[in-house]
């Protein structure tokens, strides 16, 4: 899993500049990263079909080594000067049919190995050293694309992924408690997973809540940030350094939430969200790089608190013999925002100015977020952990 972090650690980086050299425009850095964002959510389904079908690490293995083929194509094309375009978004959309398969099943996965009672820890536990290589990572993959190019770093990815692949081979991983058989459909038995995703009315209240915010946040930071870094704050050095702070952010967030307790978790997450605009209004307001990386860190934090919380709660309320495809549900939620927000961040961005653009998305998702919270004021939610 650390491996794997890492690796997503070095990926929007790496990405990001990649096109921004091959191409010049933000707009096909957009287009690159929606189709990526698209084909995973589309595969998650699948994704979360599998595993609760088939042994999990094996899935995860089958990932590993999807996206080290594709990492280390990028890395050959870029170093010969050979890739266009259309290499670089081909080779996203086979980034993001692996990815797709990544997410919801090692999101099942823990509660296999982990008593329910020790969720809460291990997923803080897991979540802070997996920031923790994020720290590095985006500072390292900065560093290496003012160097050496995006090239080289796309090298030191498909290593890290390679070797990925190979812990979780040798790992002794349990079996899952509740596996599916051959026995029903697919159809039925994603039919199956949406029942119990719907039956949980603060699970898809937040879903929608993560949509609005991956739409109007997540996406434009994604593809404006590097810009507006190249344009204004140092370069792609720079846009690692507000990256690795955003992970250090998270590290602090997700020890310190293996240590709470809260009640009603599932209002504490959405109270969490407003604070997460703070990296996006201080890169609209075209602050300078310490408060933007300030902001990063508090808005890592708050993701870091976020994110625990809330996959403790799915975990320990939803039965393990569906929780990948309820996992795969959420993710199809609450991230289908983001390829619309990729796909229009770019000529929005270049119409308007970037910076007008992160601006006015942070004041709308502020009011807009609020639409979700207040039913939860009256929904008893999750217990705690």
């Amino acid at each position: 899993m650390v491996g794997s972090s890492s690796a997503d650690g070095l990926l929007p980086v790496l990405e990001s500049f990649a096109v921004l050299r091959v191409t010049g425009s933000a707009a096909k850095l957009g287009i690159v990263l929606a189709c990526q964002a698209a084909v995973a959510l589309l595969l998650s389904l699948a994704g979360g079909l599998a595993g609760d079908r088939f042994p999990r690490h094996r899935i995860l293995i089958a990932s590993s080594l999807a996206r080290t083929a594709v990492a280390a194509t990028l890395a050959v094309t870029l170093l010969t000067q050979t890739a266009s375009f259309g290499v670089l978004l081909g080779m996203a959309i086979a980034y993001g049919c692996a990815d797709g398969f990544f997410g919801p099943v090692s999101s099942a996965l823990l509660p296999d190995a982990v008593p329910k009672a020790q969720l809460a820890a291990a997923n803080a536990l897991i979540g802070g050293i997996s920031s923790s290589a994020r720290i590095v990572a985006p500072a390292i993959a900065g560093v290496m694309v003012a160097t050496l190019g995006p090239g080289s770093g796309f090298a030191l990815e498909a290593a890290v992924l390679a070797v990925t692949a190979g812990c979780l081979a040798a790992a002794r991983i349990p079996a899952a408690r509740s596996q599916l058989t051959a026995g029903p459909n697919a159809l039925s038995q994603l039919r199956t997973g949406w029942q119990e995703f719907a039956r949980l009315r603060w699970l898809w209240l937040l879903t929608l809540q993560w949509t609005v915010f991956s739409l109007l946040i997540l996406a434009p930071v994604a593809v404006l940030g590097p810009t507006i870094a190249e344009r204004f704050l140092g370069g792609a050095a720079a846009w690692g350094t507000i990256s690795s702070c955003l992970a250090l952010g998270a590290v602090g967030g997700q020890f310190a939430a293996g240590r709470i307790r809260p009640a009603r978790p599932a209002l504490v997450v959405s109270c969490l969200v407003p604070v997460m605009i703070a990296e996006a209004v201080a890169l609209g307001l075209g602050a300078p790089l310490p408060v933007v990386a300030a902001a990063a860190a508090v808005t890592g934090a708050a993701m870091g608190v976020q994110g625990v919380l809330f996959q403790t709660a799915v975990q320990t309320t939803v039965p393990a013999a569906v929780l990948a495809r309820v996992s795969a549900f959420d993710l199809l939620g609450s991230e289908l925002g983001q390829p619309v927000g990729y796909a229009l961040a770019g000529p929005i961005g270049m119409a308007v100015g970037p910076h007008t653009v992160l601006t006015i998305s942070a004041a709308i998702t502020f009011v807009a977020v609020a639409a979700f919270t207040l039913p939860l004021l009256g929904q008893p939610g999750p217990g705690p952990p």
